[in-house]
């Protein structure tokens, strides 16, 4: 997982350690692409880690039974949770052909923050190959202020580990790396919002006038502009596209025509 909405907090998806080093100023560091608040684009530090990220109590470690997904968390029920969330995200990249290569990497912890200090929803960890994930009652104050907030919190927070397990799916499968932030958040928001029940979906969409194009230009400006208005329109371009299933699949290899290239 910003312009347009106002936000009570530092509540962003992140993709951490892309290529191209771009984020929000006083919000994001190192090579990611940071979900925030304000339009100012800066250079970030090449060297930064991930950020920190803090572990929730006495935490076990489980393999999914039903998804090749290994979850770290601190109780049974956010273990179960999110392997049912896994689950939903492998089937929907299953349907369009697109396998998990190996297992993926989930951690809930009390709380994740990028290298500022500002709170966040969880990200994936490109040079740990790990997604993070903040516990489902970090959600409430996150999502304050976003259209997120017009939908019921437990239905979000699975969508957030849908988006973050699609992340580590799709990194795991990518025969080249993508050269926009853009690329890499189009299935995660598209298929994140596709798992969300349909009168949930509703709701969200609800906040978004604009009728789906299949002819939609999606931008590293739109992404860091507005995320919100960038994942509805990701959802709906998949849907509207006669093969929405080919256009993930068409980013594992590389450019495609619907994602503006990157600025020089």
């Amino acid at each position: 997982m910003n312009c347009a909405a106002q936000w009570g907090a530092l509540s962003v998806l992140c993709l951490f350690n892309i290529q191209q080093g771009h984020a929000q100023s006083n919000t994001c560091g190192g090579y990611y692409a940071c979900l925030t608040d304000g339009p100012t684009l800066a250079a970030a530090p090449s060297d930064q880690s991930y950020p920190a990220a803090r572990p929730a109590g006495d935490v076990a470690s489980i393999r999914c039974p039903e998804a090749a997904v290994d979850v770290t968390a601190a109780s049974s029920d956010e273990r179960q949770l999110v392997c049912s969330s896994a689950y939903s995200a492998i089937q929907l990249l299953g349907r369009c052909k697109i396998t998990v290569q190996r297992p993926v990497q989930v951690h809930i912890l009390s709380e994740v923050r990028h290298p500022f200090n500002g709170l966040i929803f969880g990200l994936f960890d490109k040079k740990h190959e790990r997604v993070l994930v903040t516990r489902p009652e970090n959600v409430p104050s996150l999502i304050t202020g976003t259209p997120y907030e017009a939908i019921p919190q437990a239905d979000f927070y699975r969508s957030l580990i849908v988006h973050e397990v699609i992340h580590g799916v799709m990194h795991l499968s990518m025969k080249r790396p993508a050269d926009t932030h853009a690329a890499y958040e189009y299935p995660a928001y598209a298929l994140q919002i596709e798992s969300l029940l349909p009168s949930v979906r509703e709701k969200f969409l609800r906040a978004f006038d604009q009728a789906a194009r299949s002819d939609f230009m999606f931008s590293d400006s739109l992404l860091f502009f507005d995320p919100y208005f960038f994942a509805a329109r990701a959802y709906e371009h998949y849907k509207a596209s006669p093969d929405g299933c080919g256009h993930l699949r068409e980013l594992l290899k590389g450019d495609v025509p619907f994602i503006a290239p990157p600025r020089i």
